[in-house]
């Protein structure tokens, strides 16, 4: 089965998946990148280096932070789209995306659409016209999870006509198989100077989008600590608010690879993440996979999708929600959050990748 696949930039997660695609003997996959990162990713993001698929980095028409405008992949589709039995477009947010599905639209050239989330929301009529027009010409669409087919059936998409894989960016090996002990979690919070007692993790980028002021409001006059790791434009905004506030119980780290992140986490309680807005949500995987149960604001998709109440973690919708989870996450048995994880991993998630292809060619 030789595969195209189109995606923006290769996030780790991604590269990842299609790493472990690629391991099936009968698929041969071809991932075009139309840029080498987003602009407001660090390099250090991108620590996924070996490719084991074919890969394609477009070359010109970069804009702003993971926009870009250039022919070269609907040109590229224009002279090799016979050579592949499957054609699979993550997404329409740049123009070079728009101009390759265009093409294809026009010269009845299939293809599959693929999204990693999303939230329903009003558009122009314009926008709308075109989004109709790229899903319902797509001979199948790829989606996360239910929570997520609301935004594909809004453009139209059918339910019959959609696959469901699981979005994971964690592996087998990197989940935890059982609990740390108290002593192996306070060897992790010596090495990385955290105190003992009970501590909330939070890590994202710090941007406005992530709510994390909120995150510290709920904090502030609480007995337990928060660690927030990351970077990014609003950190300045988070120490000029703890200072105002005297808070003695959050600590801030930057960025980790994702070892460090990892090890570092499983020290700590439970995980927080309160976003105003989350296409899918990433944190909530991981969290999941180092045994902490997760508290998540009904903003974000995997949150909904992989959270339930009182089973591995709570879904809010304030702050009063907010603290009523912090007040019994305690309650939470981590056998629940732990075997969520396992049923969310990069293997679980490619091996329905294969079989969806596999079926979708033999059509």
């Amino acid at each position: 089965m030789k595969i195209l696949f189109v995606f923006n930039h290769p996030a780790p997660y991604k590269v990842a998946l299609f790493n472990e695609i690629a391991k099936y003997d009968d698929i041969d996959l071809t991932v075009i990148f139309e840029r080498k990162q987003a602009s407001d990713r660090k390099s250090q993001f991108y620590n996924e280096k070996n490719y084991h698929f074919s890969t394609i980095f477009l070359k010109k028409g970069y804009i702003g932070k993971e926009n870009s405008l250039t022919w070269e992949l609907k040109n590229y589709i224009k002279h090799h789209y016979k050579e592949y039995d499957l054609i699979i477009m993550n997404g329409y947010s740049t123009f070079t995306e728009l101009l390759a599905l265009h093409y294809m639209i026009k010269h009845k050239i299939p293809y599959a659409f693929y999204i990693n989330g999303g939230i329903v929301k009003k558009d122009t009529w314009f926008k709308r016209k075109i989004k109709e027009n790229v899903i319902q010409n797509a001979i199948k669409c790829f989606s996360p999870c239910t929570e997520a087919d609301e935004y594909l059936f809004q453009y139209g998409a059918k339910p019959e006509n959609i696959y469901h894989y699981p979005y994971s960016t964690v592996y087998v090996s990197e989940l935890l198989k059982e609990p740390l002990s108290k002593e192996d979690k306070e060897a992790v919070r010596q090495k990385y100077n955290l105190p003992s007692g009970v501590i909330g993790s939070a890590f994202s980028q710090f941007i406005k989008r992530k709510n994390i002021l909120e995150i510290l409001e709920c904090f502030r006059l609480r007995k337990e600590h928060l660690l927030l790791i990351g970077d990014g434009p609003e950190k300045k905004n988070y120490i000029k608010f703890i200072e105002k506030e005297k808070m003695k119980n959050v600590t801030i780290l930057s960025f980790l690879s994702k070892k460090e992140l990892f090890e570092l986490i499983r020290a700590c309680n439970f995980h927080i993440t309160l976003s105003n807005e989350d296409i899918y949500g990433h944190t909530i995987n991981e969290a999941l996979a180092n045994g902490l149960p997760v508290i998540a604001s009904n903003n974000i998709i995997s949150a909904k999708h992989l959270i339930k109440n009182g089973y591995n973690g709570y879904v809010v919708h304030d702050i009063e929600e907010t603290v009523h989870a912090m007040n019994n996450i305690k309650n939470i048995n981590i056998n629940n959050v732990l075997k969520t994880a396992n049923e969310n991993t990069i293997e679980a998630s490619a091996q329905i990748h294969y079989s969806c292809f596999k079926e979708l060619i033999q059509k």
